[in-house]
């Protein structure tokens, strides 16, 4: 059972339970520095490209990456940045 905590700024925290699963964070870091299509980005992360694709889209609901379709092939781009993260974090 979970406590019910006033939160200041939940969509922050919405965010980052979403990225404490390691698969959505791979995620994220493989789209930091350039766009990769779902197929190759499911593989890279040991997904099946559904599950690979629901991930992508709640990242991209929660404003995390962003998907732009291309012909049949959807591209993935990361929109957090990971170094800026870090560095506050240090």
């Amino acid at each position: 059972m979970h406590r019910k905590i006033p939160l200041d700024n939940p969509a922050i925290f919405e965010k980052i339970c979403e990225l404490s699963n390691i698969s959505k964070f791979r995620i994220v870091e493989l789209t930091q520095n350039k766009e990769i299509n779902i197929t190759l980005l499911a593989k890279k992360v040991n997904l099946a490209f559904n599950k690979c694709s629901n991930y992508c889209t709640e990242l991209a609901n929660l404003n995390i990456i962003m998907k732009e379709k291309r012909g049949k092939n959807v591209f993935i781009k990361s929109k957090v940045n990971l170094s800026k993260i870090d560095s506050v974090l240090s």
